[in-house]
């Protein structure tokens, strides 16, 4: 009972400011946790949501705040969503608020009469209150699980802090059972069972399955013919580039073309001859000069034999 005073007071401290800069302590002496508990609301109707809390004032010269968590086991309670966990510092103390929103849906909150549970009919119906027994009454009351304080130490352990346990809360019926009773209604609730109507469609599944079956294949016919016609076309012919003529073969060739022109150009092509063949040093050069600049024009017959002689000479063949 103590210890559960200097916890309150320790928040309450906390509360009013005073761990921050007063000279009051904010956890009683020689304590570095405190903890306290509220749900609201105690008393709830049936499927109601319940918010349990926790506040924690944890010092931090003993404890890292970001490796306390709490635990809790709320059935026959479920929890909805994410709890919800608030930080506060003070001085070197931090408050630590953990909320839950829980909610129980199951036979097990529903208010009973007697001792036994509440019978049920064939498909899961309660039983209506009457000479059967069981039934439902007014309300229910819960004891929750104590929930836990834990700290996650670095070391790799988990130690339990506090264990904190949480004040009994009750479920309302949202049924008044003494009006039925009265009224000689019996269980306020009937079912039926009634078969579902056939199914409609705007279009027969078996025709909308036929028909993007044939726009996934015509999807697939573009691409597949485009890769038939590129595994079928056939390679473009290779052809082969012919060498390149050196100067001196196209001066020979140009000898070759001249040779039915005109003298003008018979003596050009000889003359373009015989500066080739004298870059090469050739012995034939003043031979094809000679005869560019013979006194008559240059015969054709003469520039075959002079063509024939450059090529035997160098090497190369027509």
């Amino acid at each position: 009972m103590r210890a559960l005073i200097c916890a309150v007071a320790g928040l309450a401290l906390l509360a009013a400011g005073c761990g921050g800069g007063g000279d009051a302590p904010a956890l009683p002496e020689g304590r570095f946790i405190a903890t306290s508990q509220s749900i609201t609301p105690r008393v709830q109707l049936f499927a109601d949501p319940v918010v349990a809390r926790v506040d924690v004032i944890v010092d931090r010269d003993h404890f890292d705040p970001e490796l306390v968590r709490v635990a809790g086991n709320f059935k026959p309670y479920e929890r909805e969503g994410e709890v919800v966990r608030t930080r506060r510092d003070l001085g070197r103390y931090t408050h630590l608020r953990y909320e839950f929103t829980v909610r129980c849906l199951t036979y097990a909150c529903l208010p009973k009469v007697g001792g036994g549970p509440p019978q049920v009919q064939p498909g899961g119906l309660p039983a209506p209150v009457g000479s059967q027994g069981g039934g439902f009454g007014e309300r229910k009351t819960v004891k929750l699980k104590a929930a836990r304080v834990l700290y996650d130490d670095p070391e790799g352990s988990t130690r339990v802090l506090r264990n904190v346990a949480w004040p009994a809360v009750q479920a309302v019926s949202r049924l008044n059972f003494g009006d039925t009773a009265v009224t000689g209604i019996g269980f306020p609730f009937e079912a039926s069972v009634t078969p579902l109507p056939e199914a409609s469609y705007r279009v027969s599944p078996a025709l909308l399955g036929a028909g993007l079956l044939l726009g996934a294949l015509a999807l697939l016919a573009l691409p597949a013919i485009l890769v038939v016609r590129t595994l079928r076309r056939e390679p473009p012919p290779m052809v082969e580039e012919e060498p390149e003529l050196t100067p001196l073969e196209r001066a020979l060739e140009l000898v070759g073309w001249a040779r039915e022109r005109s003298e003008a150009e018979r003596r050009e092509s000889l003359e373009a001859l015989a500066v080739e063949l004298e870059l090469e040093s050739s012995e034939l050069t003043d031979d094809a000069r000679r005869l560019a600049w013979s006194s008559t024009a240059p015969p054709p017959a003469a520039m075959g034999d002079l063509v024939e002689s450059v090529r035997e000479a160098s090497g190369t063949s027509d």
